[in-house]
C-alpha cells in the first residue's frame, strides 16, 4: 500500500474524510451503548423480585369480594389448586418453587395483611430467618411472626396473643419492616395450614370459591433457570389462562420506554440512520473511484494488477475505519460513564404490591423502585462491535471495487 499517496488524497479531501470518520465513530458509539443498555435491561428488570430471591411470581385472576369483611383475597386473586401448583413446579425451567396464601383481614380493631407459609418453604424460610429481630422463626403451634411496623402500630410483642377471625395465635417473633421489598407485603406470617383455616372461615371467600382442598395457595414463587430461553409466560399460561405472571418481562417494557434508544421507535430510527451511513459510505467509495480513474489507469499502465489495486483501496478503508473505531471506543467509554450515573424507575403492579388502596393509611406503600443503570465498559462487546463494523464496511468496499475491472490502462494512453 502506498501510504503517502493515501495521505495526499486525505489532505485533498479533508472535510469529506473527517465527516466520514466522525459519522462512523458516533454511530459506533451509539451501537455500543445501545447493546450495552439492551444487555442491562434484564439486570434492571430483575431487581424488584431479587428481594425475595425469585425470578417469577404467579397469581390467578379471580373475583372481587362483595364486602371487605374478615379474610379476603386481595385484588381479585383466586386460589391456586394443589394440582396447578405441582404443574408449575414441574416446568422444565423451574429450579425451585414455593407457594403462599396471601390474604387481607378486616377486623373490628385493625386491618392486617397475612401470608401463610409452608413448613418446607424453599423461599420464605431464609427470608424470615434473615430478618428476625426478636424471638423465634418457628410457626408451629399457632405461633405467628409480626413485622416491626405492625408491632408498633398495634402494640403487640413477643409472647402476646392475637385473634384473627376465630383463631387464637401467639406472637413468636418480630421481623424487620418491609422484608420483602414491597413484593407481597405482609404484616404477619403464619403456618400455611392455619392460614387456610382462617380463609375457610370467611363467608366472602366461601361465597366466591369452593375451598374443598386440604391445602391451597394464591401466590406461587418460582426460581427459574436464567439459561433457559423458553417463553416462560406462555408455558405458565398454558397451564391456566387465568394465571397472572410477574417476571423480568413485566418491567422490561417500562424500562425500554425510559431508555429511548432501545425502545421500538429508537431501534427503528437507529436502523434508518445506519442505512443512511452505509449509503453515504457507498457513495463516497464510488466518488473515490470516479475521481481517481486517471490515477488507477496510470497505476495499471505501470504494471499494477487488479489485486494490487484492491489491496490499496482496502488498506485505505481499513485505516479510515481503524481511526473511526478508536474514536468511537473513546466516545462509547465516555457515554457509558455518563449512563452509569443515570437512574430508571419501575412501578410495582398493584397485584404484587398488594395493599388496599381504598384505605389511605395502607395506600402509602412505596411502589416505585429506582436503580442506577448497571452498564459497564465490556472489552469483549467492544471487540465484537468493532469486528462487525470492519466486516460490514470492508464487504461494501469489496463489492464496489468490482468497478476497477472497467478502468483500462489504455484509457489514459488514448486520452
Amino acid at each position: 500500500m502506498m501510504l503517502n499517496y493515501f495521505m495526499a488524497f486525505c489532505k485533498a479531501n479533508r472535510m469529506k474524510v473527517v465527516l466520514l470518520v466522525s459519522s462512523v465513530a458516533l454511530y459506533f458509539a451509539i451501537v455500543a451503548l445501545s447493546l450495552g443498555l439492551e444487555r442491562s435491561i434484564n439486570d434492571i428488570a430483575a431487581l424488584p423480585l431479587q428481594s425475595i430471591g425469585v425470578q417469577t411470581i404467579v397469581q390467578k385472576e379471580g373475583e372481587i369480594p362483595a364486602r371487605m369483611i374478615g379474610a379476603v383475597f386481595p385484588h381479585s386473586n383466586a386460589p391456586i389448586s394443589e394440582q396447578e401448583y405441582k404443574r408449575l413446579a414441574g416446568l422444565d425451567f423451574v429450579l425451585a418453587a414455593d407457594r403462599g396464601l396471601y390474604f387481607w383481614f378486616f377486623g373490628q380493631e385493625h386491618f392486617l395483611a397475612a401470608l401463610g407459609v409452608e413448613s418446607g418453604s424453599k423461599v420464605f424460610a431464609d427470608i424470615l430467618a434473615a430478618n428476625l429481630e426478636q424471638g423465634s422463626v418457628s410457626l408451629d403451634d399457632q405461633h405467628i411472626l409480626v413485622t416491626q411496623d405492625f408491632a408498633a402500630k398495634t402494640g403487640v410483642g413477643v409472647g402476646d396473643a392475637m385473634t384473627i377471625g376465630k383463631e387464637q395465635f401467639s406472637v413468636g417473633g418480630v421481623l424487620k419492616a418491609n422484608l420483602s421489598g414491597n413484593i407481597i407485603p405482609a404484616d404477619i406470617y403464619m403456618d400455611m395450614r392455619e392460614a387456610v383455616l382462617v380463609v375457610r372461615q370467611s363467608e366472602e371467600m366461601r361465597t366466591l370459591y369452593k375451598l374443598s382442598e386440604d391445602s391451597f395457595g394464591n401466590v406461587v414463587m418460582l426460581q427459574t433457570d436464567p439459561q433457559d430461553n423458553a417463553d416462560k409466560e406462555a408455558l405458565i399460561k398454558a397451564i391456566n389462562t387465568k394465571f397472572l405472571v410477574f417476571s423480568e418481562k413485566t418491567f422490561s417494557g417500562e424500562i425500554q420506554q425510559q431508555l429511548k434508544i432501545v425502545s421500538a421507535s429508537g431501534r427503528s430510527a437507529f436502523a434508518a440512520i445506519g442505512l443512511l451511513l452505509v449509503a453515504a459510505f457507498s457513495l463516497m467509495v464510488s466518488y473515490n473511484l470516479k475521481t481517481r480513474e486517471k490515477d488507477i489507469a496510470l497505476l495499471r499502465m505501470l504494471g499494477w494488477k487488479l489485486l494490487d489495486l484492491k489491496k490499496q483501496f482496502l488498506g485505505e478503508t481499513l485505516l479510515l475505519f481503524a481511526n473511526a473505531i478508536i474514536f468511537g471506543n473513546i466516545l462509547a467509554f465516555g457515554g457509558i460513564r455518563f449512563l452509569s450515573g443515570l437512574e430508571v424507575s419501575m412501578e410495582l403492579p398493584w397485584d404484587i404490591s398488594a395493599r388496599p388502596h381504598f384505605l389511605p393509611a395502607e395506600n402509602a406503600i412505596e411502589r416505585v423502585i429506582t436503580s442506577t443503570i448497571p452498564i459497564t465498559y465490556d472489552p469483549m462487546l467492544m471487540l465484537g462491535v468493532s469486528s462487525g463494523f470492519l466486516l460490514v464496511f470492508l464487504s461494501i468496499s469489496l463489492l464496489l471495487l468490482r468497478r476497477l475491472k472497467k478502468i483500462k490502462p489504455l484509457e489514459v494512453q488514448n486520452g
